[in-house]
């Protein structure tokens, strides 16, 4: 069987399908990712080959999230799905992915869920698609119905008949999320989701190296993470030292990892306490870590939770908000808007004490490990290719 995954090129919606693609591997199928060229070097270093598609550019993408800074997160999100995702990236995808499936042939096609343009390529071929989500199922449902009337005008445009979102609806999905996270989606009308533990298998760390910061002083670790992208925004820096100045009064040790965007020296004096790098191996942090301070994406959530890790998020865009909401309504974290530093330093004490938030992180973990094996959810995407 060949397989076809599809993404946008950040590496938060690439990671979640690597672990179906290694399994597929090792089942004997084929395999190949296609995404922007951006996207092509981490696609690679995870072991897979890349194919090329269109990709708007940075510019255009600038003038729509130039307007963020003035819209609430729910208006953000929207915005993102229906000018962004659909009306610039499923476009320029397209005519790529048309000439992907027709050389290289797919039997399926499994795309990121934020990810259009496979659907529309697919459809015209009649190949049968699954999506992998990137977000909780609340948040997918809201993308879903933000995309359709953008995907239905593309749809008609290309000659495939427009059907108000009930294909995306229809389409087998697979998540990382467990049931308690995923809050009631029963008015959106989805099908119901695959439900995988491939989080932990895909991040736990193997214990046979340790770093210098993972040494143990006696002192809880504190992993301060606002995922790859958050560097790259100057009104993010702020966010960034008040963490600092939070953790440096606490008696913890505390890793933050900044993204490669950041130029350590603009984070002015960092807390003896506190070790700063750009890039950590979160394969062996979060078997060591006692609390997690996050943006709320969905993969360092998830990642946090499967090893029981109480957390504080503090959500900067995108599905983060909703993630942070889900996490606080679990009772496995708390939920901070424009933190300042005593705020934060309270939320992390907090992390580190309550024996309910901590007991609260354990059942979702629980919950989590018990869910069906990436094993399961590739024999399901098999089962796609029995037409």
């Amino acid at each position: 069987m060949r397989v076809l995954f599809s993404s946008m090129r950040m590496i938060g919606h690439l990671r979640p399908l690597f672990p179906y693609a290694d399994i597929l591997l090792k089942r004997g199928h084929h395999v190949l990712f296609a995404a922007p060229h951006d996207a092509g070097a981490t696609i690679r270093d995870a072991g897979f080959d890349h194919a090329e598609f269109g990709h708007p550019g940075d510019t255009k993408l600038g003038e729509i999230s130039g307007r963020f800074a003035t819209m609430t997160p729910d208006e953000v999100a929207e915005t993102a799905v229906r000018e962004i995702f659909v009306g610039l990236n499923a476009p320029a995808a397209l005519p790529g992915l048309r000439s992907i499936i027709g050389s290289w042939g797919p039997d399926v096609v499994v795309r990121e869920s934020m990810e259009f343009g496979a659907s529309l390529a697919a459809a015209e071929t009649g190949i049968p698609t699954a999506r992998v989500a990137s977000s909780n199922m609340r948040a997918e449902a809201k993308v879903l119905y933000s995309a359709s009337i953008p995907l239905d005008a593309i749809r008609q445009k290309a000659g495939i008949e427009p059907d108000s979102g009930a294909s995306l609806r229809a389409e087998p999905s697979f998540t990382s999320f467990p049931p308690s996270m995923d809050g009631d989606v029963s008015f959106a009308g989805l099908r119901t989701p695959f439900r995988v533990r491939a989080i932990r298998e895909m991040i736990s760390g193997s214990g046979d190296i340790v770093p210098s910061w993972a040494i143990d002083d006696g002192r809880p670790l504190v992993f301060i993470t606002f995922g790859t992208l958050a560097a790259g925004s100057e009104r993010n820096h702020r966010l960034f030292r008040i963490a600092l100045e939070a953790v440096g009064a606490l008696p913890v040790r505390a890793l933050f990892s900044t993204g490669a965007a950041m130029d350590l020296a603009g984070l002015g004096d960092v807390p003896e306490n506190v070790t700063v790098t750009s890039w950590v191996n979160q394969r062996e942090v979060f078997p060591r870590a006692s609390v997690l301070i996050c943006h709320g994406g969905a993969g360092t959530v998830l990642a946090g939770l499967a090893h029981g890790i109480p957390m504080v998020v503090t959500p900067i865009s995108a599905d983060q908000p909703s993630n942070a909401r889900l996490v606080e309504e679990a009772g496995a974290g708390s939920t901070l808007i424009q933190p300042a530093a005593t705020s934060l330093r309270a939320a992390i004490e907090r992390a580190l004490y309550d024996p309910e938030m901590r007991s609260a992180a354990a059942r979702v973990a629980h919950e989590m490990s018990v869910m069906p094996s990436i094993d399961d959810a590739v024999r399901e995407i098999e089962r796609l290719n029995i037409r």
